[in-house]
């Protein structure tokens, strides 16, 4: 459905109801392999890979402990989170592959069809390293890893890939890409929400009373790995 509402019934696609939406964390150490899915069209379940690009949504958001993140709208919400400043962020959709902790893909899981679809809340900084990936090697065609350097500030290293396992699939099986399209069109629904509430004084007054909170502030292309990664994805995803 266009508005952002999903159709469900009992036992009928209701699967997602009560779930939270999958957010992408990475742990040090570990490398990730992810495809850029949310693009223009994908509500209509046609995403368009001839876009100039993937789509975000971005607020300056605050922190309190108890309510969390909510969008700042002016100085009394600043005044609220204890004189923070609120910090930009965007969010987005990605597919996460099954790898090897080095981001080389596991032929067995992803020929079993395993993926994992999810949010990524990335700050104003890690938009931009993004971008000038996108601007060399577009994320329509290419994938890209990100090796984590730091767990608890999310720090990344991230480098394209030769190709892209999304389009790939849009290309030779749609029926497994649409399973993708339906987990994004889910996550897109409620992505605004994940990224920061959008609240009032008196709603934020509300959730710190009733927590007792306190305001808290708040590459090079990579290789493949397998030689001819191009024939060996041709026959997975026949």
């Amino acid at each position: 459905m266009g508005n952002g509402m999903l159709e469900f019934g009992f036992g009928e696609g209701d699967e997602r109801v009560g779930q939270k939406s999958k957010r992408f964390k990475g742990k040090e150490g570990e490398t990730y392999r992810v495809s850029f899915v949310w693009w223009p069209g994908l509500a209509e379940g046609k995403p368009d890979l001839t876009a100039p690009t993937p789509r975000f949504i971005g607020c300056r958001r605050l922190y309190i402990q108890g309510v969390g993140y909510f969008i700042d709208k002016g100085p009394e919400y600043v005044k609220l989170a204890g004189g923070a400043q609120s910090k930009m962020q965007a969010a987005t959709i990605i597919c996460v592959w099954p790898t090897n902790n080095k981001g080389v893909i596991d032929k067995g899981r992803f020929a079993n069809g395993e993926y994992s679809v999810q949010s990524w809340i990335m700050s104003a900084d890690k938009y931009r390293s993004v971008e000038a990936r996108h601007q060399e090697f577009p994320l329509s065609g290419h994938d890209v890893t990100l090796a984590c350097t730091d767990t608890q500030f999310q720090k990344m290293d991230i480098s394209p890939c030769r190709e892209s396992l999304f389009k790939m699939l849009l290309d030779k099986n749609p029926e497994r890409a649409q399973a993708i399209i339906a987990d994004a069109q889910a996550i897109a629904s409620t992505l605004a929400n994940d990224l920061a509430q959008d609240l009032t004084l008196d709603q934020i007054r509300d959730k710190m009373g009733r927590g007792g909170s306190s305001p808290v502030a708040s590459g090079s292309v990579a290789s493949n790995a397998s030689g001819d990664f191009d024939n060996m994805l041709d026959d997975l995803v026949k």
